[in-house]
């Protein structure tokens, strides 16, 4: 079995990300409020540093700067993740 390159796990991980986000955009359109979609789309873990709403971090009054990383895990992003695991170990 050959090791994978890097580049190759990070691209795959970044891609079930994105289909976690956008699975849990499109239930959140397509489920009424309700428990089951409280259950897909409520974060359950959460981390960040920065500035969630806006406000400048840096403020020089001639340029402010803004600037954060936030990590938000849900049931869809689990899902997005467990895709990209399955898609990882199926193309050696």
């Amino acid at each position: 079995m050959a090791k994978r390159d890097f580049k190759l796990i990070v691209l795959g991980i970044l891609c079930g990300a994105m289909i976690g986000t956008l699975l849990g955009n499109v239930l959140m359109f397509l489920l009424p409020e309700s428990a089951v979609r409280d259950f897909f789309l409520t974060s359950i873990f959460e981390f960040g540093f920065g500035s969630l709403d806006g406000t400048p971090i840096i403020d020089l009054e001639m340029f402010a700067i803004n600037f954060g990383v936030f990590l938000r895990f849900n049931v869809c992003s689990i899902i997005g993740f467990s895709v990209a695991y399955y898609l990882l170990k199926y193309f050696r």
